[in-house]
């Protein structure tokens, strides 16, 4: 009986040892290594056209700091990505305009090599809206066009509305505005069930996402297939495995979801950011595959009412990925949505 006592103990012990590294583990801040270039931006400089220069830079405000990359001159196109994921899934847009355009991609908080902040605030897409319009005030651009993916897209929408002046045109690829969605969420069942997942995603915490083995399934969900079907190579299927596979740093991604997203029983005027109302002023284009399990018609077809300049394409057969799968057909999208909202009718 000794024995068993001593090992009941020495197991106590263990998990008691175990839990406490793994709750000191978790509440360290996000390192963030800057003072190597980033893998994405050697690999696009090293096949790149000698008149395309990529660099990455960093902007603090409000005492949070965002990467870039950046390429080309020109009209600038800033490039908002989505969860999970970091400023090279435009690598396609990127390589395509870098020519002819400033592209400007963005890390958000939380991804890439951009702070990882642990508490919410942060992550209100108000605040965030403030760093990026600080960001373009850095660079000297006054009006630029804005592309976003996912999250990026719902945050370029909202930039649209909430920085109308500053704004030329926006395109959102495979996500509607929060506010639109948040419409839906409020009014719309099938939005509602569609939008479960949120919830679950909110009670993550970087212990349990390497229990749950969540890098294997970030890569495996989202880039493994792009890689398999020859829209990324292997190379860049590591490079995106890599970036997505700290599970502190995608607990601090998942802020975008706590920090603007409440329970739909919970909902506010205050959460519609910028508002419930509010309209988008510029030519906009708005990208799905039709396939996306995150389709949402009903707010697609509230943002889409929000303005007489909006219109949508829609790939069938398509999922999530639409600029990565049918780079070609979205870039040519772009390009011209692009030239006829251009002052300058750069094409």
């Amino acid at each position: 009986m000794i024995w068993i006592k001593r090992t009941a103990l020495g197991l106590l012990s263990v998990i008691f040892v175990v839990g406490l590294t793994a709750f000191i583990w978790a509440t360290l801040p996000v390192v963030v290594d800057r003072e190597n270039a980033d893998a994405a931006v050697t690999v696009l400089a090293d096949r790149a056209n000698a008149d395309v220069g990529y660099k990455e830079g960093y902007f603090e405000h409000a005492g949070n700091t965002l990467h870039y990359v950046e390429a080309g001159e020109g009209e600038p196109i800033v490039f908002l990505h989505g969860f999970p994921s970091y400023w090279f899934s435009f690598v396609r847009q990127i390589e395509h305009f870098g020519g002819d355009y400033r592209v400007i991609a963005i890390d958000g908080l939380g991804a890439g090599k951009s702070d990882a902040p642990s508490n919410d605030e942060p992550y209100r897409l108000e605040a965030m809206g403030a760093h990026v319009a600080a960001l373009l005030d850095h660079l000297g651009e006054e009006r630029v066009h804005l592309v976003g993916h996912d999250w990026g897209s719902a945050f370029a929408t909202g930039l649209a509305q909430r920085y109308p002046d500053r704004v030329l045109s926006v395109t959102g690829i495979s996500a509607p505005a929060l506010n639109a969605s948040l419409h839906a969420l409020e009014s719309d069942a099938k939005a509602r069930e569609s939008a479960a997942y949120v919830e679950r995603f909110k009670q993550a915490n970087p212990p349990l996402l390497v229990l749950l083995g969540t890098a294997d399934a970030i890569y495996d969900g989202a880039y493994r297939p792009l890689v398999e079907d020859g829209k990324l190579s292997p190379e860049e299927g590591e490079l995106f495995r890599k970036a997505t596979s700290d599970p502190k740093r995608t607990n601090a991604h998942i802020n975008w979801y706590r920090a603007n997203i409440p329970h739909p029983d919970d909902l506010s005027d205050s959460d519609f950011w910028p508002s419930r109302a509010a309209q988008v002023s510029m030519p906009a284009l708005y990208i799905w595959g039709e396939d996306d399990p995150i389709y949402n018609p009903a707010a697609m077809d509230r943002l889409v009412a929000l303005s007489d300049q909006s219109r949508t394409i829609t790939f069938p057969g398509v999922g999530h990925w639409p600029h990565v799968r049918k780079a070609e057909e979205v870039n040519a999208a772009i390009t011209a949505h692009i030239a006829a909202a251009s002052p300058t009718g750069n094409d």
